[in-house]
């Protein structure tokens, strides 16, 4: 049995988090968060960690190779403990992390991931946002996130589109019913 891979994406404030945990419990698949696995480096005294912090603390994007330094040991050791899945959460946000991984799943025989795109509007994303008290839920922030989303992680919902790989999910229903709507649609696939 080879690992599954799950790609859970969506704007800010469509309910990730939520699907996740209800994901996890369903399928016993661990999660790649990959903002812990950028603090823990940030923590090591080497160039790469002091670089990483120093991003992190700009709210600044890290670069995708360093992404992916962490994120391939993680995927090989996961494969070789012959676990049963991996669900990388809200990740991969540029289409590069994509290709990137997709050759590394290639490499290790690994089939193709599992693309959820928890869907909805800017207007909902905002609306939710701003409904929201975190500290990056400010309005510059929000709108800066709703950016971001448009450029780098609508390429990745077009390219698994295109290649009728993605599972789209109605993010403006119930909690319930979103994830009612994902175990539907992986029904077979998990």
């Amino acid at each position: 049995m080879s690992l599954k891979i799950i790609f859970l994406i969506g704007r800010p404030g469509c309910g990730k988090g939520t699907q996740l945990k209800f994901l996890t419990e369903k399928t016993g698949f661990s999660v790649v968060n990959t903002g812990e696995l950028l603090r823990q480096k940030a923590k090591e005294e080497d160039v790469i960690g002091s670089n990483v912090s120093e991003v992190l603390k700009k709210g600044g994007l890290i670069p995708t190779p360093v992404v992916f330094s962490l994120w391939m040991p993680l995927v090989i050791e996961r494969y070789n403990k012959k676990e049963k899945g991996l669900i990388f959460d809200g990740n991969p946000r540029k289409l590069y992390e994509a290709q990137m991984l997709e050759e590394l799943f290639l490499m290790l025989r690994i089939d193709s991931p599992i693309v959820i795109y928890i869907k909805i509007s800017e207007e909902e994303s905002y609306s939710r946002l701003r409904k929201r008290e975190r500290e990056d839920d400010k309005e510059e922030d929000i709108k800066e996130r709703l950016r971001w989303f448009k450029e780098e992680v609508e390429p990745i919902i077009a390219y698994y589109s295109g290649k009728n790989a993605l599972i789209e999910i109605n993010g403006e229903q119930s909690v319930e019913d979103v994830f009612k709507e994902i175990e539907e649609k992986t029904k077979g696939l998990l």
